[in-house]
């Protein structure tokens, strides 16, 4: 037993050297601050229409936590029924927009666009008043901003 105890306190002790020299090793002059996480984040805007009683001007926004920078949108005017789609995010990007029948029950048109990083274009729709859409911006990966309104 007294052979395991002092094979135990040689372990420990060994295990707090190596960690004080660790510590003594990290001085504030070598320090480097952790690296930012890269993930997408998303986010959607929503607000009254200008000149659309009830409908809604919808923005769907995609971006890096490491660089805001690097980020893709998809803003829906509702009064025009324009899209405008921007994408300069270093990557491939997924739009989509939907609207719904006149009961709301299902979808009655899709359009969509993959588009590369440094593009935009605008896209004139004619949706019939008050239908509900549903505008989207997304990556390849899975990380998708989602609105929804009425046109």
């Amino acid at each position: 037993m007294q052979i395991s105890r002092t094979k135990n306190f040689a372990r420990a002790a060994g295990l707090a050297a190596a960690t004080l020299a660790a510590v003594a090793l990290a001085v504030p002059g070598n320090a480097q601050a952790a690296p930012v996480p890269a993930y997408w984040t998303v986010d959607c805007d929503k607000f009254p229409a200008d000149g659309d009683p009830g409908a809604h001007d919808l923005t769907a926004l995609i971006y890096r936590t490491n660089d805001p920078g690097k980020a893709a949108k998809a803003t829906f005017k509702a009064a025009t029924e324009k899209l405008s789609i921007n994408n300069w995010s270093g990557a491939m990007m997924g739009y989509k927009l939907q609207w719904a029948n006149a009961s709301g029950t299902a979808i009655e048109r899709t359009w969509e666009l993959d588009m590369g990083s440094g593009n935009s274009k605008v896209v004139d729709f004619e949706i019939p008043e008050g239908r509900k859409v549903y505008v989207s911006v997304g990556t390849p990966g899975g990380s998708t901003a989602f609105c929804n309104g009425i046109a």
